[in-house]
């Protein structure tokens, strides 16, 4: 089975009742680095995110750092570096634009 989508631009998702949405997205990993801005969010609190295809064995995905609405990932491989250009999906939660 083939994945058809490498990227996806941070979007949020419709509200539901008294609660906001999360922002989902995909970003494709270069030598295990990625930066992730949400247009959505002012204020990114948290990332998490899993390996879609994973280019190496045992990948998992690390954010290093957030600021604003832009997140750093990793994907960091069995032995602890960060390595791969997996394809990684991703949710993020924080202050929506008003």
């Amino acid at each position: 089975m083939a994945f058809n989508l490498s990227t996806q631009v941070g979007r949020l998702l419709q509200a539901v009742g008294q609660f906001s949405g999360f922002a989902v997205g995909m970003v494709t990993m270069s030598s295990g680095a990625a930066t992730v801005t949400i247009p959505g969010l002012s204020v990114v609190h948290g990332i998490v995110g899993t390996v879609q295809g994973a280019t190496g064995v045992g990948e998992m995905v690390i954010c290093t750092a957030t600021s604003g609405n832009t997140a750093s990932l990793e994907t960091i491989a069995e032995g602890g570096t960060a390595t791969g250009s997996s394809v990684v999906m991703f949710i993020a939660w924080g202050i929506p634009k008003a």
